[in-house]
């Protein structure tokens, strides 16, 4: 039988997202590109189809039965092309791609690696680095260390396994404390602007844990990138709450001092993630090996 799925392939690969997430906005987001574009490719898929895969509800959407019908197959075809492809790209070769967050790599990974290269001259690790969590889904890498608050394992579809959490504490250069307002105690953090990351949610969970009630914490420059926030702080722009994890050098060198012991869990940890055929290989089983031993040594 001709198959002629053709003018189909984007409009499918668009659907299974959507229905995977059950999410227009998630599945664009997963493919990088716009709500409005999974729309129409939805909807031209179902009119070409004459079917209505989705039951459009306010603020949500549910399968119909095609609909539930068609993900069933296509997530399990896609899973076998995903891992015939990953076969054929891979085959006889001593590479992996991992994408990698700058700030993770330059802080955590990188004076990690040499270990790592010395046990596995033949081994060639590449390093992408790269903040887009979807490097995976964009075949841009074959693993990926990311930072999340919630378990990213899918049995079947993604295999995940935890590296390490890590606490926040204040810190900021040496030179930021003035002499009219010392950093002896948390109060005195009212009088420094204050440096977020994402959102103010970690300052007030910090300073409700020291104890301080009062403060004005939904003010500051707010920095989506770890990088460039301790860069402020280096800087003398504020305080900020690192990621003591990645911090020891800085702290050991005195690029940065943290003033208080006091000290939250972070909302999340660092995960290693790869495709359930990447996690089968024996150089990739190496690397997570080595990473979970270097994560549990720091722990």
């Amino acid at each position: 039988m001709r198959r002629n799925l053709a003018h189909h392939l984007n409009g499918l690969r668009f659907f299974e997202a959507a229905a995977r997430h059950l999410s227009f906005t998630r599945a664009a987001q997963e493919l990088c590109v716009t709500q409005a574009a999974v729309s129409h490719q939805v909807r031209a898929l179902e009119e070409a189809l004459a079917l209505q895969l989705f039951e459009r509800r306010p603020r949500q959407v549910l399968l119909s039965p095609a609909g539930a019908r068609l993900l069933a197959v296509l997530s399990s075809s896609f899973d076998q092309m995903e891992t015939v492809l990953h076969d054929l790209k891979h085959q006889g070769s001593s590479s992996l791609q991992l994408a990698v967050t700058p700030s993770f790599s330059s802080r955590w990974l990188m004076p990690r690696l040499p270990q790592f290269w010395d046990a596995h001259p033949t081994l060639d690790l590449h390093l992408h680095h790269t903040a887009q969590a979807d490097a995976l889904n964009r075949g841009a890498a074959d693993a990926a260390i990311i930072w999340t608050a919630q378990s990213p394992e899918k049995p079947g579809r993604l295999w995940a396994q935890r590296l390490f959490g890590t606490a926040l504490s204040p810190v900021c250069a040496p030179s930021l404390p003035r002499a009219d307002a010392p950093l002896n105690q948390p109060q005195a953090l009212r009088h420094y602007p204050l440096l977020h990351e994402d959102s103010f949610e970690d300052w007030q969970r910090w300073m409700q844990a020291a104890g301080v009630s009062d403060a004005r914490v939904q003010q500051g420059p707010v920095i989506d990138d770890s990088n460039a926030l301790l860069m402020a702080a280096m800087s003398g722009r504020g305080v900020a709450l690192g990621r003591l994890a990645l911090l020891a050098d800085d702290l050991q060198s005195g690029r940065l001092i943290r003033p208080f012991d006091c000290s939250i869990e972070a909302e999340g940890a660092y995960w290693l993630i790869a495709s359930p055929a990447t996690a089968e290989l024996p150089r990739f089983k190496a690397l997570a090996a080595f990473l979970q031993e270097q994560a549990q040594a720091q722990c």
